[in-house]
């Protein structure tokens, strides 16, 4: 998968081969790092969002902020999800259309806009934009992940 080519100097050569077989063998642990990374992001651009202290969350189910999780971790990938158990994770992320919530056998939640109590077999929710919380975390951990590779490459090629 990786390769190095050094003309010259066999020791700087040879030097270059053991640091690219050192990155490789490290390469499960600074793939978890990263994900880290993406997920604080994600987690932060949730926050930065107001998508936090109830505003979206449904009584009995995680906070999504709560729903992140690094998982999948193979010899070359790793998997980062948001919205495990938080029924309004989809809609968050890619918005919703205008509709009908019917209750089984009766809704009731506190009203936010009207500052009183609902109860009822249904409601009309009307939709909300998409907050694309995971695709705008994820944008803003492109330079924090490349200063990462940068200081981990630097380390293990000798402050290159």
């Amino acid at each position: 998968m990786y390769r190095v080519n050094v003309i010259g100097d066999e020791a700087l050569a040879a030097k270059f081969r053991a640091d690219l077989q050192q990155l490789v063998a490290q390469e499960p642990f600074w793939l978890d790092d990263v994900a880290k990374i993406i997920e604080l992001s994600i987690k932060q651009n949730i926050a930065m969002q107001g998508l936090v202290n109830g505003k979206t969350d449904r009584p009995g189910h995680k906070h999504l902020i709560d729903t992140g999780r690094v998982f999948g971790l193979t010899k070359h990938t790793v998997n980062i999800g948001f919205g495990k158990d938080h029924p309004g994770a989809h809609a968050l992320e890619f918005g919703a259309v205008a509709h009908e919530i019917t209750g089984n056998p009766i809704l009731s939640f506190w009203w936010e806009n009207r500052s009183e109590w609902f109860i009822g077999p249904r409601v009309w929710h009307p939709g909300n934009r998409a907050y694309r919380y995971v695709y705008n975390g994820t944008l803003n951990a492109v330079l924090p992940v490349a200063k990462f590779f940068v200081s981990r490459v630097s380390a293990i090629f000798g402050g290159l």
